[in-house]
């Protein structure tokens, strides 16, 4: 089903470049296409909890922790810091999503319409460890942007408005979304695969003698294990990449919000889709 959706954005990229949109329709192209870009955030978000737990489970299981039930409560207990942050990601997303869908909306002079108990969600957002309250602050400002305009019918000609009153925050978002994939994402991921080594390492030595097949069954787990792990790290520079070109191309559309139906601002707006979209052939099943 995602091949099908990339493929389905591909053609409406190259129809637009060859045949000609209206710059409307090019707002609704960057809209589209950075919802698809993000949808499997939420799912690096959860992984980013679970990196940080695979982690004390590999040192626990080297000290002697055999017990899976426990192994797995008390690692649960040393990363809920990364839980809650993973968790205030997803919102974050959340937040977003509605955002590009009210400029889609708007762009196609639609009725603006949200899905509005995520206002209660970031309402409840408290401090996490890569969240911050400033940040939350941030989606609240979003959220009202996307609030007014479904309470008071806001349509095309409010679409620059709604563009200068979010960009601050967006910019602000998708950077701090950005650095947190990159950099606190990677390094659990790099903590992760020290400990898988420290673990996988110290137990082939200690048996390669001793269960020589149990060995070479361990070494086969351990490359799995790594190459999932690069995997992981290659799709997160991959998001951070994603994040930034939609912060870029939000940039252009404020940049140029007096004057969105320039041929010429068009053809910047689907230049950036451009970019975004062979992004999204590199993320796919990687979660």
């Amino acid at each position: 089903m995602r091949k099908i959706r990339f493929v389905v954005y591909s053609l409406a990229l190259a129809s637009c470049l060859i045949g000609g949109c209206v710059s409307n329709k090019a707002i609704k192209e960057f809209t589209g296409t950075s919802i698809e870009a993000t949808k499997q955030l939420p799912l690096l978000a959860t992984d980013l909890a679970e990196s940080c737990v695979r982690q004390k489970q590999y040192a626990s299981l080297r000290k002697g922790q055999f017990d899976p039930v426990k192994l797995r409560q008390d690692a649960e207990e040393e990363c809920i810091s990364f839980q809650a942050s993973a968790t205030s990601f997803v919102i974050a997303n959340k937040v977003l999503v509605q955002y590009l869908q009210t400029l889609d909306k708007l762009a196609g002079d639609d009725i603006v319409t949200y899905d509005k108990s995520i206002d209660k969600l970031v309402a409840n957002l408290g401090d996490s460890k890569l969240i911050p309250k400033a940040q939350v602050t941030t989606l609240s400002t979003l959220v009202k942007v996307v609030g007014d305009a479904s309470s008071t019918g806001w349509r095309r000609k409010k679409l620059g408005q709604a563009i200068a009153q979010a960009n601050p925050d967006i910019q602000t978002l998708l950077s701090t979304l950005s650095m947190i994939v990159k950099n606190d994402y990677v390094q659990l991921l790099q903590n992760e695969q020290l400990a898988a080594k420290n673990l996988y390492l110290a137990t082939i030595k200690e048996n390669v003698k001793k269960e020589p097949v149990a060995v070479i069954l361990l070494q086969q787990q351990w490359e799995n294990e790594s190459r999932v792990s690069e995997d992981r790290k290659t799709a997160a520079g991959t998001y951070a990449n994603v994040l930034t070109t939609i912060a870029q191309g939000h940039q252009l559309l404020f940049d140029n919000r007096a004057r969105l139906s320039r041929k010429e601002v068009k053809k910047e707006i689907l230049g950036n889709v451009s970019r975004l979209v062979p992004l999204i052939g590199e993320i796919h099943d990687k979660f």
